[in-house]
């Protein structure tokens, strides 16, 4: 009797957890009147471009760019799934916020599900809440973007891998590349785990390395853009990295920074805290790690490397980095007396939990600037576009200074045309020139901005933000310029015929 109420009050502390965990994102989400990433806008905004016109379509809001000629949805799997939420609300920025919730949720289950293969629904409990100690991890759960739906495919390509399900790995391996330009990780992680089978086990499961590669280059070749997408992959796989790795000042790789290491250690102190527990416990009681401890830890490792790197990678670290500790505590507990186990996990779980949340209060309060930044300045990029789209004319191609500009103005004013959008090397690749040309002229290095953004450009209107030097060339010359609309953020304005 004893163990049914046990199990009944550890199922309801589980669920307990994943109401909270959903309902405190949820509110943060519906907290703010606008999406909380740049990104968000535009992913939401292709949704309804393949409601509306189908998978394939002509992407001309992007004139100086790839994706006017060789258009690739990188993320198509994504975007499909969210179409749903726009026959949900006319609203486009509201259907976004469905979509992240609904996204949200989807991850949380996933979890959930993969916690409950090594700890029982207690502990699984305790280590759901944990990634939200960090901020990087709950701001980019709050965005509308594909990683969480490609953190779901690594997690369970991970999973399968360990427990030789091939054709799930098939399966998963084929809708990734549909999914994120990421699926190659998939790859990278089957022989990683085969490397490890074979020194645990003397055993090499090929099946799982036939499996991924078939199903990662199938589903690049089923992908409706291809072959599109294997350019997409290219710039974003290859040319990225290699430009940011060789310093080359092109400015390509907008998240591609890291922070400093007090500054990583702190808002990742779960993370390191519990490093630096499991390697204690490890010398202490000598556990015998299993070979899914060591798969999952071998898989975290890239991430956390990656991580001193770029700070985006925290997102992954944060997620597979509490599973392995989930498959480390199921080896300890196999060792141990239930019941002398329980009595001490729970002292243990009481002072592990109270030091790791006070410790990374520091990460809820950048959590919170962080959110207060995004609400007032995404507002004010949704005013510049209603304002653009009511009072600019059809068809018209808009300049604007940055990449983060026109995600806004391609979801509330997609009558209008723009530069280029989510990342510059898809203007870099294909013209370098005009790419160093339109640096220059945000940066106010231009002397004559006007014959730049006639002639070179052939564009009548612009965007432009304060915080640029460009502006303050824009505001003192009234000859060609004429300030159309003015916010807290940046000006509108059309350059006179007489330039």
């Amino acid at each position: 009797m004893g163990k049914i109420k046990d199990g009944i009050s550890h199922n309801l502390a589980l669920f307990i957890a994943v109401c909270f965990v959903v309902a405190y994102f949820a509110f943060l989400q519906f907290l703010s009147p606008a999406l909380y990433c740049p990104d968000s806008y535009y992913h939401i905004s292709v949704s309804r471009f393949i409601k509306d016109y189908g998978p394939r379509y002509d992407f001309h809001w992007a004139q100086i760019s790839t994706f006017k000629y060789a258009f690739s949805d990188k993320d198509f799997l994504f975007h499909v799934l969210s179409i749903p939420f726009l026959y949900l609300s006319k609203n486009i920025i509201f259907a976004g916020k469905l979509a992240v919730v609904f996204f949200n949720i989807f991850f949380v289950f996933s979890y959930v599900f993969i916690l409950r293969k090594y700890v029982q629904p207690f502990l699984a409990a305790c280590i759901l809440i944990l990634p939200l100690s960090s901020y990087l991890f709950s701001i980019y759960f709050l965005y509308l973007r594909s990683i969480t739906l490609a953190n779901i495919f690594m997690i369970f390509s991970i999973y399968f891998l360990i427990n030789k399900k091939w054709i799930k790995v098939f399966v998963l391996a084929l809708l990734y590349p549909l999914a994120h330009i990421s699926f190659f990780t998939v790859i990278i992680f089957a022989f990683i785990c085969e490397i490890i089978r074979y020194f645990c086990k003397k055993e090499f499961f090929s099946h799982n390395l036939y499996a991924v590669i078939l199903g990662s280059v199938l589903g690049c070749f089923i992908h409706p853009n291809c072959p599109n997408n294997l350019l997409s992959f290219y710039l974003n796989g290859f040319l990225v990295p290699l430009h940011t790795l060789n310093n080359t000042g092109a400015d390509l790789a907008r998240e591609l920074f890291s922070s400093p290491a007090r500054a990583i250690f702190i808002d990742n102190f779960a993370v390191f805290f519990t490093i630096n527990l499991v390697f204690w416990l490890l010398f202490c009681l000598k556990i015998n790690v299993s070979f899914s401890t060591l798969v999952w830890w071998g898989c975290t490792t890239i991430y956390l490397v990656l991580g001193f790197w770029s700070n985006r990678y925290w997102y992954q670290v944060n997620i597979l980095f509490f599973i392995f500790f989930a498959s480390f505590i199921k080896d300890w507990g196999i060792e141990k007396n239930r019941q002398n186990f329980s009595k001490r996990i729970n002292i243990l779980l009481v002072a592990y939990f109270a030091l790791i949340f006070i410790a990374s209060s520091a990460g809820f309060e950048d959590l919170k600037i962080s959110m207060r930044h995004k609400i007032a300045d995404h507002i004010y990029y949704e005013d510049i576009s209603r304002w653009m789209e009511k009072n600019i004319p059809a068809g018209e191609t808009i300049y604007h200074t940055a990449v983060s500009d026109s995600p806004f103005f391609i979801c509330l004013n997609p009558k209008n045309n723009y530069f280029v959008v989510l990342d510059p090397i898809y203007m870099y690749y294909p013209y370098p020139k005009i790419y160093a040309l339109y640096r220059d002229l945000g940066n106010g290095k231009v002397r004559v901005p006007a014959e730049v953004l006639r002639k070179v450009f052939n564009v009548g209107y612009g965007f432009v933000r304060k915080d640029r030097a460009l502006c303050g060339q824009i505001k003192n010359d009234h000859v060609n310029f004429k300030i159309l609309y003015e916010n807290e953020i940046g000006i509108v304005f059309k350059i006179n015929k007489t330039c």
